[in-house]
């Protein structure tokens, strides 16, 4: 009966009381979140440093200046210049599948650094779409894109793959291994749910579909499984998390060292 007593007393409170309740949210100290990546394309070697905010800052990238960041491997090391406030890139350096590399970010006295392998490349064979079941909340039918490959048999393999509708980029995170594919033809459906209802995230006919497929190493997979099922929010957690990270030296981020392929088809 008391526990009974207990929660009657507090319902009656909580239903009689208006006031409003001013929550003290702390303001954490702001740590470095760097996102890194190097690819086999020249111009795809870019790395972008900003830092957190207070819960209640908003959500706009606070970019540092300042850094020296630095990609080596093998002996040899390559400088990437500021191009923007937080951004820098190198224009012309590449990765290449099998070599490991070293990332050093240099900033207000403190040292980060990470190491990023990139893999043998899969061949990205195809790239269509099939209708699913059912309609978009605008009458049109739901439509998925797929990607087709082979995995190979021989190794672990880690994918992600980024979609864009009419150049605009798709948020989900779409990643996948090849713990029940491996050695196998894989179609690959990378599906979302457009909960928002955003129209400009369907695909439709007329459309222009661009999907990229990125190999990556075991580590930076992580990163991004974390993301999605944990900061990310499946509805599977008790509370989001910060995702796992390769960086060392406290900041948050991913350095990734990755190969990429993309195709694009006109939806019919």
């Amino acid at each position: 009966m008391k526990n009974i007593n207990y929660i009657a007393l507090l319902l009656l409170l909580l239903n009689s009381c208006e006031k409003a309740i001013d929550l003290k949210l702390p303001d954490n100290t702001p740590k470095y979140v760097i996102e890194a990546v190097l690819t086999n394309e020249a111009g795809g070697c870019r790395v972008a440093i900003s830092q957190t905010k207070a819960f209640t800052g908003d959500n706009t990238f606070t970019g540092v200046s300042g850094a020296t960041v630095t990609i080596s491997s093998n002996g040899s090391a390559q400088t990437l210049t500021p191009t923007g406030t937080g951004i820098y890139q190198h224009s012309t350096f590449k990765g290449a599948p099998g070599n490991t590399y070293q990332l050093t970010v240099q900033v207000d006295g403190k040292t980060f650094t990470a190491s990023s392998a990139m893999p043998q490349p899969v061949a990205f064979d195809s790239l269509y779409v099939k209708k699913g079941e059912g309609n978009n909340k605008d009458g049109s039918p739901l439509q998925y894109a797929f990607a087709g490959y082979n995995d190979p048999g021989s190794v672990k393999n880690f994918y992600r793959f980024v979609q864009y509708v009419n150049n605009k980029k798709e948020k989900t995170v779409f990643i996948a291994d090849d713990e029940f594919t491996n050695g196998n033809s894989v179609n690959n459906r990378l599906s979302f749910s457009n909960d928002n209802d955003d129209p400009a995230r369907n695909i439709k006919s007329g459309e222009q579909l661009t999907v990229e497929m990125l190999c990556l190493d075991p580590v930076v997979y992580q990163y991004w499984y974390s993301l999605k099922n944990g900061a990310g929010g499946d509805g599977n957690n008790a509370a989001p998390s910060n995702p796992d990270t390769n960086l060392s030296g406290g900041a948050l981020g991913y350095f990734s060292a990755h190969f990429i392929q993309r195709k694009t088809i006109l939806v019919l």
